[in-house]
């Protein structure tokens, strides 16, 4: 991922923690979920989006010696962030993401778990 776009913004933010979807799921907010059900399989239409709220867990990788984790958010595109911890060769890296506000986003905050353990809190973009 070395074309990510470096984003160094409050990186030691602490704001809220995002909860770990994949174990979790998404039972904040669940009136979406069957909405998201009946349109399983479908392509996303996102031209003439007038509001969004995303919430999502994507993998992440590490580069040792820039210690950044790098990750892409859908929609959001690439971010790469320093590292507050020495990841271990073979560490389990993930990022859970979700969007601040109401109908339109105000921010992206973003938790980075290594190996489901929560090791930073952080705001990708904007205010949360």
């Amino acid at each position: 991922m070395s074309d990510c776009n470096c984003n160094q913004n409050n990186a030691n933010d602490n704001s809220a923690q995002v909860p770990n979807f994949a174990e979790a799921g998404f039972a904040e907010g669940n009136g979406h979920v069957q909405a998201l059900q009946a349109n399983a399989g479908a392509a996303a239409h996102l031209e003439g989006v007038h509001a969004l709220k995303l919430s999502v867990c994507v993998g992440a990788s590490y580069n040792a010696s820039t210690n950044k984790i790098c990750f892409t958010i859908p929609i959001y595109g690439n971010y790469c962030v320093t590292s507050p911890v020495h990841i271990p060769v073979g560490g389990q890296i993930k990022v859970c993401a979700q969007t601040c506000g109401s109908f339109i986003p105000t921010g992206l905050k973003a938790t980075i778990y290594l190996n489901g353990s929560v090791i930073a809190n952080i705001t990708l973009f904007g205010a949360c």
